[in-house]
């Protein structure tokens, strides 16, 4: 039977549409829009956070999403609008290392207020109704740096050489630190000479207030426990200008490489290193979970002050010239050719 020449129009475009709808079935099924997570970072000016970064995004994408950075360079404001545009551009779960862990909290407030998820990072934002947190015990962290000291110095006068105040984890820090430290002090074996802070972790404020306080007490410091690799590095430039570089136990966290060279060269006692490759990867494994609607399992709970979070939290190992190489350079977070590079055979790890 012939068509007439409108049916077989009518024929042919419904032919069309059809086959069009199996097209666009076939591939929009096949291949949904992947999930879009944001990572606000504080600044990318301290090494760690952009290992932190490549290791998070390295897994998400694994795991099918796409990651927005944003670095803050420690200015909440900027760490405000950039989540804010995140936010605007329909993200589904920010995760967030905060500057200032207070003023966080109106980031928080706006991204619950859309819809999405956060999870805390590293960073305890108080009183806030984040969704996760992923971190370590800072204060064991402090506690870990002071009392590996006192196992190198258990006497004489102390420096306590603080982050950020405006980081919370800076003072959980002091909290581990004095702890550690109070029988010592009790005893009379341990005087507190100096408690420090240094806006932004910053380096050179460490060197500046080390420089001072090694004046005021005419050189006769035994200890500094820095909370951080870079204010190791600032209170350690501080020491060599008085030739006492290797001769004050000095901690350090984070295992930043030119922390591990100082370790090794022996002007730095230790660092902390956090197995943040993993945390990290662990992170991802959370951001992408809520960014899909389903629920992460958690290891543990942390109180913020408004509820119990639920949370995981990574292991911390004291790092010395003793462990290099079975701790950082195992785990691939350092390079054992780059360090070999930057110091003399007698010094390389073993």
């Amino acid at each position: 039977m012939s068509l007439s020449p409108r049916a077989s129009v009518s024929h042919i475009a419904f032919l069309l549409l059809a086959s069009c709808a199996i097209s666009f079935s076939a591939h929009g099924q096949s291949s949904p829009a992947k999930p879009r997570i944001g990572f606000l970072v504080d600044s990318l000016k301290v090494e760690r956070w952009q290992t932190d970064y490549n290791s998070f995004e390295k897994r998400a994408k694994e795991l099918g999403s796409d990651v927005v950075l944003e670095d803050a360079d420690g200015n909440d404001d900027t760490q405000f609008k950039q989540a804010r545009k995140l936010i605007e551009s329909h993200v589904k779960a920010l995760v967030l290392v905060p500057h200032n862990s207070e003023k966080a909290v109106r980031i928080v407030e706006l991204a619950k207020s859309k819809g999405v998820p956060v999870i805390s990072y590293d960073r305890l934002i108080r009183n806030s109704d984040i969704d996760f947190f992923i971190g370590a015990d800072v204060v064991a962290i402090g506690a870990l740096q002071a009392s590996s000291l006192t196992s190198i110095a258990p006497k004489g006068n102390y420096i306590l050489l603080e982050g950020s105040p405006s980081d919370v984890n800076a003072h959980l820090l002091l909290e581990g630190q004095k702890k550690a430290l109070q029988p010592f002090v009790d005893r009379g074996d341990i005087k507190i000479a100096a408690e420090l802070w240094c806006a932004d972790w910053s380096p050179a404020e460490a060197y500046a207030h080390v420089s001072n306080a090694l004046s005021k007490n005419h050189n006769q410091i035994a200890a500094i426990v820095a909370s951080n690799d870079g204010t190791a590095g600032g209170a350690v430039q501080a020491l060599e200008e008085v030739k006492l570089d290797g001769k004050v136990a000095v901690s350090g966290q984070d295992a930043d490489l030119a922390a591990i060279i100082r370790v090794l060269k022996g002007t730095q006692s230790m660092t902390v290193y956090k197995p943040i490759t993993s945390l990290a990867a662990q992170a991802a494994d959370v951001a992408v979970a809520l960014a899909n609607g389903q629920k992460p399992a958690a290891t543990g709970t942390i109180a913020n002050g408004k509820h119990d979070v639920p949370a995981i939290f990574g292991p911390v190992v004291a790092v010395n010239k003793t462990n290099v190489k079975e701790t950082v350079i195992k785990d691939g977070f350092q390079n054992l050719t780059t360090i070999q590079r930057s110091l003399p055979k007698e010094q390389w790890p073993q």
